[in-house]
């Protein structure tokens, strides 16, 4: 058995002391280095995610740049302004294609490229967006696609968290919101790619939402495929093939095994994805893949214009008064094209306008009595006749165009002797009685003034005339005083706009 003196003793519980304390000192240091390597990781990836902007910014105004060196090399500005819309230079103003489509429009033999585009045009107040870049795709000329890119297009991972949305990845594109909005009203249809790649990572966890996206207007959004819908759905639960059949979605599994749920949004009225919200991804993992906002065709106007939606999609880009094609008519209204479609104020109606093809309207008297029932009343004098419509000889009004008419006939009435006398007068419209008048009188001979008013709707060539349709001892009276007046015009004109 070893024994030890009293200093040894000491000396030996002091380098056991002094170890322990160097023990614990390593434990804080490792604790330490692992905290500050988390807070450097997340450091770093925010800053790897700023760069990751600041090049894509620089990409795109660097393709700009060029562009414009491009064009200033060109032999012949004049030449180009006249016939290239890929870029036109006027006044130091540059003017652009509103989408790919109508640079394939104007130049088949483009190749698919990078092009600068301005979907809401060259605005004179000033208050148009910047022009950004975008690429097109010429290979489909029925339905060139315009793509605007973004900085989160590669496979990213979200982060682990557990709440609900509490990963969320804005996506910044290179065009304004603005910018992307009328280029989706300019087009046939638009879409947007997403692939999700999991391992317990849900979109839906026990009948909550966990995860979701923003559309274009700030709202949520649920559904991972296809066109809008309030329910949560993914292709494969569109498609009805999911892994686990009362799942909507792949990702949505329980299965610790990699899933993927990969889709197109094809609704253009919300899209582009403003937003990635994922949650629950505390145990798992999720990778996200967003792809390129892409547009494609162009939207058909069918006939004439009927509102400042249609004028912007042939081209209108400057805010200011317009005819449109109406309802039988012809429409004023106020379009400001500074505004997207469902703006308030984008269009304002100021009225219908006052079209004719022909003004019409007539005056007849008659210097004669008669008395003659159920034929169309003469009228010997035609005061007036613009257009031509009124045969004053057989008392026959020929409507020369369809539309909104107005008559009006006054005249006296006179029977002589008898205890009793009346008189009805008919307005007709071929065949049919429209309006009428009647006179009674007793105790004559006495005189009686009547008259009436119509306004009526005619098609061309409807005939009008005013007639006795009846009378007892009483005719109309009228001698050189000229005291019967039958008067008619056109009130609107019905326009036949194809």
């Amino acid at each position: 058995m070893t024994c030890y003196s009293g200093t040894q003793l000491r000396v030996l519980v002091l380098a056991c002391v002094f170890c322990l304390a160097t023990s614990i000192s390593l434990e804080e240091k490792v604790q330490q280095l692992t905290e500050n390597y988390g807070e450097l990781k997340k450091s770093f990836e925010s800053r790897v995610t700023h760069l990751e902007t600041k090049v894509f910014q620089l990409e795109a105004k660097v393709a700009q740049q060029e562009s414009l060196i491009a064009s200033l090399r060109m032999d012949n500005p004049s030449s180009r302004m006249a016939t290239d819309p890929a870029e036109i230079d006027n006044n130091e103003t540059h003017i652009y294609p509103r989408t790919c489509q109508e640079i394939y429009n104007y130049d088949n033999s483009r190749s698919s490229g990078y092009y600068i585009i301005d979907p809401d045009g060259q605005n004179l107040n000033g208050e148009s967006e910047e022009p950004f870049q975008v690429y097109c795709d010429m290979t489909t000329d029925y339905a060139v696609k315009t793509a605007v890119m973004h900085d989160s297009e590669t496979n990213i991972e979200a982060e682990n968290c557990l709440e609900p949305g509490c990963y969320k990845r804005d996506i910044h594109y290179s065009a304004s919101d603005k910018q992307m909005a009328t280029l989706a009203e300019l087009s046939k249809e638009c879409r947007q790619y997403f692939k999700y790649d999991c391992i317990e990572a849900p979109f839906e966890y026990e009948g909550v939402q966990v995860s979701w996206w923003d559309d274009r207007k700030g709202d949520r959004q649920y559904f991972w495929s296809g066109k809008a819908t309030t329910t949560h759905t993914c292709e494969c639960g569109i498609n009805g093939n999911c892994i686990e059949a009362d799942k909507k979605c792949n990702c949505d599994s329980v299965i610790s095994d990699l899933r993927t749920d990969e889709g197109t949004i094809i609704d253009k009225n919300i899209l582009p994805v403003k937003r990635l919200n994922f949650g629950r991804t505390h145990t798992g993992s999720g990778q996200h893949t967003l792809g390129r906002f892409e547009c494609s065709g162009k939207k058909v106007v069918d006939g004439k214009p009927t509102s400042c939606a249609d004028l912007r999609i042939l081209g209108n880009t400057l805010s200011g008064f317009y005819l449109v094609k109406g309802i039988n008519s012809v429409e004023n209204v106020d379009c400001d094209f500074t505004k997207l479609q469902n703006d308030p104020g984008f269009q304002t109606s100021i009225g219908k306008v006052d079209v004719q093809s022909t003004p019409v309207y007539f005056y007849a008297q008659k210097n004669s009595t008669f008395e003659k029932e159920k034929v169309p009343i003469p009228f010997e004098e035609t005061k007036l006749n613009i257009g031509g419509a009124m045969n004053g000889a057989i008392g026959i009004f020929t409507a020369p165009v369809t539309g909104t008419y107005f008559f009006s006939l006054s005249g006296v009435g006179y029977f002589n002797n008898y205890h009793y006398g009346k008189m009805l007068i008919s307005l007709m419209m071929g065949e049919k009685q429209v309006g009428g008048a009647a006179i009674g009188l007793s105790d004559g001979p006495a005189l009686s003034t009547f008259s009436l008013q119509s306004t009526l709707p005619l098609e061309r060539g409807d005939s009008v005339w005013v007639e006795i349709d009846e009378q007892y001892v009483m005719y109309l009276y009228d001698n050189g005083s000229h005291l019967t007046h039958f008067t008619g015009w056109l009130l609107q004109q019905d326009i036949t706009i194809k």
